[in-house]
């Protein structure tokens, strides 16, 4: 699979994870939630090893999917060509 898909599906993963952890650090300060920064660390680590698990597990349905789309694009384009002529 292209290189470049793999790091734009990591890095919106790597954005995904970052984000969450912004918007926990966000609520602690504001008292949304009430989390003490040890756990707040703990959580952290959980929601990275979860997007780390999430690239692992789930990237092959990616590829699948992109796979499939380029192989309908590829039938698509042969039957316009068809039609052409």
């Amino acid at each position: 699979m292209s290189t470049k898909v793999n790091k734009s599906v990591k890095a919106l993963l790597d954005f995904t994870g970052e984000n969450i952890t912004r918007n926990l650090i966000f609520a602690t300060r504001k008292s949304i939630i009430d989390i003490s920064e040890s756990d707040l660390r703990k959580v952290k680590a959980i929601v990275e090893n979860a997007v780390e698990q999430s690239l692992i597990n789930g990237y092959r349905n990616v590829e699948h999917a992109i796979k499939e789309t380029i192989s309908e694009a590829s039938i698509e384009s042969k039957n316009t060509k068809s039609r052409r002529k």
